[in-house]
């Protein structure tokens, strides 16, 4: 923990320390005479570069693997543009022009830019997780890279067209010839722009292990890349003179890939350089990448949030270019009027594209949705479904009985309430084993499932204990359908090559809005007189919840596990009335 915050203090100040040199650089370039200003910016940007590029070295001998070599790569690149740089200076110093003059030797320093391709490639990486990805199969393992092609089409063939608008469509408008100087400048600043395509196609295919350095070597990449793009501007259109901070860019590209280079920590970027690619930091706190929860490790808030945001930044990065090439193209035609169709028809080529992109995300976003649904209708049957029988859960089991006491009094309807238990589960587990018990258990499920009406509710509470709610007991007397429930339980059943005979006890509690909540039932006919009997009276406690209503079914239940008859028992009043047994507990009470 206390070497990861020194090392996060050393970025923080190497941070502050660039932007403080950048804004003295500004600083002086606007109160300097012009004859001194340029010359002390290219001779500061010089100082930024070997700075970048003395970092990048350092940092890269403090690690191993591909966190050594990416680092060492890019530092050739960035002390190559150094000796360049130190070129040009020279020359500003001596008297000669401003503008940098290429020659076919320049084309030397395609090496060191190509250091830098490979440097981008090398930095470590990750697939991207794409939760979705198994879901839709091949094809969409095939549209993702449909999609990053689109992207590199769109990105490339934007900033051609914000190049071909301002700069090289109103040279090549006049009939005048590129010199050699513009040409080499066009394939320095082309290949920098491949640097720079390369890192977005990085950021689309694989995840940066650390996202804060793969952002600021972006970030230095795209400023060397501005720089490139307006020295050569500066050259066809044949400028004499350049702006004081023209070189500037090049040189906090330099600063940003010498952040980029301390941004991890020296023992992580060992590890994550082996050949393994596994190891995790050990000071990771609670913001770590991965936590871990019970034998699985799952992505930590901050991943999955950085996650999101990198899927954002997929999303809109190819349009920033697009909208930048678009305005240009616009501007242009609303200044000179239409006199070339070439950029009109580019254009409309890459609307084309980001039209075919854009739909190719609907298609996607369309199938994720309905992923989505789907995933949370099984989260909704998964909390109020048994997961071993299907049935419903004692929780699914409960609202409904609440909704069914919510409607009473209502109509003449009454409901009834069936607890079923097995007689003999626990020796079916004893002498088969739990697999066998499990069996039975799904069986049952079906066959009481299979003894009642769709509108009826079964369900397991848990155990070998299962509850049925009869929603309309009008037609069907509750008592023949207890004696159904324990029939189909009763029938032989085959289980681990044995052949058993299991019985249930089945208790009853219903309903009835004419005679009262939970009185006793009086049978298949509503019109029969009540029981003679003068000790039996109607129940004057009336449940007012469905837990309750569930335990007189239970405490009938008990009554027929007693009884052994195989016939159902009907609750009444004296259940739980004097002298009457009730179910002992397992343990004491206080």
């Amino acid at each position: 923990m206390g070497h990861s915050r020194r090392r996060d203090r050393l970025f923080r100040r190497a941070a502050v320390g660039a932007a403080v040199l950048t804004g003295a650089c500004v600083v002086l370039a606007q109160v300097l005479p012009d004859s001194l200003a340029l010359s002390a910016v290219r001779l500061t940007v010089i100082g930024f570069l070997l700075l970048g590029g003395t970092t990048c070295v350092v940092a890269g001998l403090r690690r191993h693997g591909a966190e050594r070599w990416w680092r060492l790569l890019m530092a050739v690149m960035v002390l190559a543009v150094a000796v360049a740089s130190a070129a040009v200076f020279r020359d500003t110093a001596a008297g000669r022009s401003p503008v940098p003059q290429l020659t076919p030797a320049s084309l030397v320093y395609l090496i060191p830019l190509a250091m830098g391709v490979a440097g981008v490639l090398l930095y470590p990486t990750d697939p991207v997780e794409h939760d979705d990805a198994e879901d839709g199969g091949p094809l969409h393992a095939y549209r993702w890279y449909a999609i990053t092609i689109l992207d590199g089409m769109i990105v490339v063939g934007s900033v051609a067209l914000l190049v071909w608008a301002t700069v090289l469509e109103r040279t090549v408008g006049h009939g005048e010839p590129l010199g050699p100087g513009p040409l080499y400048s066009i394939i320095l600043a082309a290949v920098s722009l491949v640097v720079f395509v390369v890192l977005i196609l990085v950021a689309v295919f694989r995840e940066p292990r650390d996202s804060r350095g793969h952002a600021l070597l972006l970030a230095g990449m795209c400023a060397a890349s501005i720089s490139a793009m307006w020295e050569l501007a500066v050259l066809i259109q044949g400028l004499d003179d350049v702006l004081r901070l023209t070189d500037l860019p090049i040189g906090i590209g330099a600063l940003l890939i010498g952040l980029a280079a301390i941004s991890t920590d020296p023992d992580t970027g060992a590890a994550t350089g082996a050949a393994t690619g596994a190891a995790v930091d050990a000071d990771a706190d609670a913001d770590a990448d991965i936590v871990g929860v019970g034998l699985a490790a799952v992505p930590s808030p901050g991943r999955r949030a950085a996650s999101a945001r990198l899927r954002r930044w997929h999303a809109i990065l190819p349009y920033l270019p697009l909208t930048a090439a678009g305005a240009a193209t616009v501007l242009q035609i609303a200044g000179d009027g239409i006199g070339h169709w070439e950029e009109i028809w580019a254009l409309l080529a890459l609307l084309l594209l980001a039209l075919v992109r854009q739909m190719m995300t609907m298609s996607d976003n369309i199938r994720l949705l309905g992923q989505v649904e789907e995933k949370q209708r099984q989260l909704r049957h998964q909390a109020f479904h048994d997961p071993l029988t299907g049935l419903a859960n004692r929780s699914l089991f409960i609202d409904r009985l609440e909704r069914a006491l919510r409607r009473q009094p209502g109509p003449a309807e009454r409901f009834a309430v069936l607890f079923c238990d097995l007689d003999d589960f626990k020796r079916v587990n004893d002498v088969l084993g739990h697999a066998a018990g499990d069996d039975l258990l799904r069986i049952t499920g079906a066959r009481l499932a299979g003894c009642v009406r769709a509108a009826d509710t079964v369900a397991r509470l848990g155990g070998d204990e299962f509850a049925i709610l009869l929603v309309s007991a009008n037609t069907d007397d509750p008592e023949a359908v207890g004696r159904r429930l324990a029939a189909a339980v009763r029938a032989p059943v085959r289980l681990a090559s044995h052949t058993f005979t299991v019985a249930a006890s089945v208790g009853l509690v219903t309903v009835d809005p004419e005679t009262g909540t939970g009185a006793p039932h009086r049978g298949a006919n509503p019109d029969a007189e009540p029981d003679p009997d003068p000790d039996v009276e109607p129940d004057p406690d009336v449940p007012d919840t469905a837990e309750q209503l569930l335990h007189r079914a239970d405490l009938a239940m008990y009554a027929a596990k007693a009884r052994r008859n195989g016939e159902p028992a009907v609750y009444t009043p004296e259940l739980v009335g004097p002298g009457r047994a009730r179910p002992a507990l397992n343990v004491p009470l206080p």
